[in-house]
């Protein structure tokens, strides 16, 4: 959600999309997960480079927002008084 607001929430979405991405591609990469359990998939992505990994974590935000808007929005609160 932070995508939303400019500049500012970009930049805040980028550090946390790369705090995020670290373990996730040591473990793909390093830990050899990519190559282990997911054989059937191309060689190149057995060991993916660490960016496309945080460009992954926006991809799949922006693919959220788009196929479930109303998961992706701010509650609001209708109460009737």
């Amino acid at each position: 959600m932070l995508n939303v607001i400019p500049v500012i929430g970009w930049l805040l979405s980028l550090v946390v999309y790369s705090c995020l991405s670290v373990p996730f591609w040591v473990c793909w990469t390093y830990a050899g997960l990519g190559e282990k359990y997911f054989a059937f998939l191309p060689y190149e992505w057995h060991s993916i480079p660490f960016w496309d990994c945080v460009g992954l974590c926006f991809c799949f935000v922006i693919a959220k927002m788009v196929v479930l808007p109303q998961f992706s929005s701010s509650s609001t609160n209708n109460k009737q008084g």
